[in-house]
């Protein structure tokens, strides 16, 4: 019969913690692991290939896919990050040039479930093929005090590998392509 102390036992550490986390952007310069306010760890979702047997479906997995990725950054006086991602989809899709920029498209990205303490990585999410879909607005308002400004940035990426804590019984890092 499950009790209170084998829920507690089961729990390791406490939990993982949501806000304990740390985004690596080395294509948009330091600072993002200081202004990204939140980010997600992706989704990955297995697709399903329905087989007709004998009047039944078996269901065989199918491919990886991955979902978009999102992440909320501070806004900062210099616009660091922004400009950075301004830039960067200047050079995917510049309106006036006419040269192929496909070069300038994808960067690399990476994020950390670090422990309760923020000294130790849990967990490792190398994303490969990053490139920006969306750089939301920032909203402005006379009437809006002691608030520091933030937007969404969605991006999409190719595939990830996931590299768990090295004294861990988890799943092996493996890639997903």
């Amino acid at each position: 019969m499950a009790n209170v102390n084998n829920f507690v036992a089961s729990l390791q550490g406490g939990g993982a913690r949501a806000n304990q986390f740390r985004v690596s952007f080395p294509a948009l310069g330091g600072g993002m692991e200081f202004l990204a306010r939140s980010a997600q760890i992706p989704a990955l979702t297995i697709g399903e290939i329905a087989v007709p047997y004998r009047g039944r479906q078996i269901f065989v997995p199918g491919d990886r896919t991955y979902d978009a990725w999102t992440l909320t950054v501070f806004n900062d006086t210099g616009f660091s990050i922004r400009s950075r991602l301004e830039g960067w989809a200047n050079q995917i899709q510049n309106i006036g040039a006419v040269v192929d920029q496909s070069g300038f498209v994808y960067r690399d990205a990476q994020v950390e479930q670090l422990s309760r303490d923020g000294t130790s990585t849990l967990r490792t999410y190398n994303l490969f093929g990053v490139w920006p879909t969306t750089v939301d607005a920032i909203d402005l308002a006379w009437d809006t005090n002691d608030t520091i400004e933030e937007y969404g940035v969605t991006f999409r990426f190719n595939y990830m590998t996931i590299i768990p804590r090295t004294n861990s019984s988890n799943l092996r890092a493996g890639a997903g392509g």
